[in-house]
């Protein structure tokens, strides 16, 4: 009988016909035999002769598994790009509301293996000494430089992401700006600081050439440019430069730069600057309502506490001469501004709301709550419209010479005289 089960059986699974047959003792069979031809355990060969099937792994549908062409489109996209696994894990809960871990995340790109090549990680290895200050005694300041964000048109800014960060609460205040003058930065600290309600004692800073004129070196201390050095006397702020070459002094500013770089996450998406400046809010407010692994609280619940170790601002008058000295205009019903005659646009939404001016070099800044929104090239057009702001004028603008001069005759024609 088990000569004629051999012939018969090609797997394991088959033995099942014959349970029936061999639990009621209609058949013999050679166990032993049996096992060496299916390579399997005797008891294995039994408990299917006894019709135990073991269980299956059931082929589980993975939940990420509905996300995974979009996951690879935003990995394969040309602009957009993922440094961090956190910044894909935070993308996908803004853009498609996942709902797993980000570990889930992390264990399912890893598995994966064409996801696993699109992924680049970047992993660092070094150890930094932490050390902690009382509420209200420091902040650090750093700021990511050359950040290249690309618009839906495929034109590339180039922007800079100025960073303040409470030591204690390690909350932070971020804003994007186009260049790192000296006053551009000393503002950004200027309106941070009024957000605030107060200012730190001291202040770690990078060598910044608009901060600092000479570098700290070999038991020298720093030396700050005038006006910055001023500022600071002013807001009675300690600076401690970091020595050259040592980002770990002001380790948790340098930390919260990487937060910045999913602003790239969104390259080839953005419309225009205002919604550069939206993407950086909202990650900015992610950030701080996340919770730190430092102190294991969230950011903005700590600076509740720490508002008011706060040192008290400066008088106003004070204050006013380090905000960006800005020329205010209200934006016409056809969304343009008036500078030297000739019309600049800006977005339809600013239509009736006050905006600030400001040239630099051969370029028109136009500012609203601090923000730099539109950026035009100062012409001798009558009209300077940019196409993204979607604003058409034909029958106002472009009546011809001859039209213009038929018009005025026609208008002379019916002047009654006395």
């Amino acid at each position: 009988m088990t000569l004629i089960l051999i012939e018969q059986i090609e797997n394991i699974d088959n033995l099942l016909m014959f349970s029936s047959a061999f639990k009621k003792g209609l058949i013999k069979v050679n166990v032993s035999k049996l096992a060496r031809h299916l390579e399997k355990d005797r008891k294995t060969i039994r408990k299917y002769l006894n019709g135990e099937v073991p269980k299956r792994t059931r082929e589980r549908i993975k939940y990420l598994d509905q996300h995974r062409d979009y996951i690879i489109e935003v990995l394969s996209d040309k602009y957009q790009s993922f440094d961090y696994i956190d910044h894909l894990f935070r993308y996908l809960k803004r853009e498609k509301g996942i709902t797993c871990s980000r570990s889930t995340l992390n264990r399912y790109i890893r598995n994966d293996e064409k996801l696993d090549s699109l992924f680049k990680r970047k992993k660092e290895y070094a150890f930094t000494e932490r050390f902690e200050t009382a509420p209200g005694i420091q902040a650090q300041f750093d700021i990511k430089e050359n950040v290249k964000l690309i618009d839906n048109s495929g034109r590339n800014t180039s922007v800079n992401i100025p960073t303040l960060t409470l030591s204690w609460s390690r909350h932070n205040n971020r804003a994007l700006t186009l260049d790192k003058t000296q006053d551009t930065l000393i503002s950004f600290l200027a309106e941070t600081f009024e957000e605030l309600g107060g200012t730190p004692r001291e202040l770690v800073i990078d060598n910044l050439k608009p901060f600092v004129e000479k570098p700290r070196r070999g038991g020298e201390g720093a030396v700050l440019t005038a006006k910055f050095a001023e500022f600071c006397k002013d807001y009675s702020i300690e600076v401690k430069p970091c020595i050259p070459y040592r980002p770990q002094t002001k380790g948790k500013t340098e930390t919260q730069n990487k937060v910045v770089d999913q602003l790239k996450n969104y390259n080839g998406k953005y419309n225009g600057l205002i919604d550069m400046h939206e993407t950086l809010e909202v990650i900015n407010k992610e950030d701080n309502e996340s919770i730190s692994q430092a102190t294991k609280f969230p950011r903005i619940f700590l600076l509740e506490k720490e508002k008011g170790d706060l040192q008290p601002l400066p008088p106003k008058e004070i204050r006013q001469k380090y905000h960006l000295s800005l020329n205010e205009v209200y934006v016409s019903n056809e969304s343009l501004i008036s500078y030297k005659s000739n019309k600049y646009s800006v977005p339809k939404k600013f239509i009736g709301l006050k905006v600030g001016l400001v040239v630099k070099g051969d370029e028109l800044h136009i500012h609203y709550n601090s923000k730099i929104i539109v950026v035009h090239k100062i012409t001798n057009n009558l009209l300077n419209i940019l196409p993204e702001h979607n604003l058409k004028y034909e029958t106002i603008f472009s009546i011809k010479k001859s039209e213009t001069n038929e018009i005025i005759l026609n208008e002379m024609r019916n002047i009654k005289y006395d």
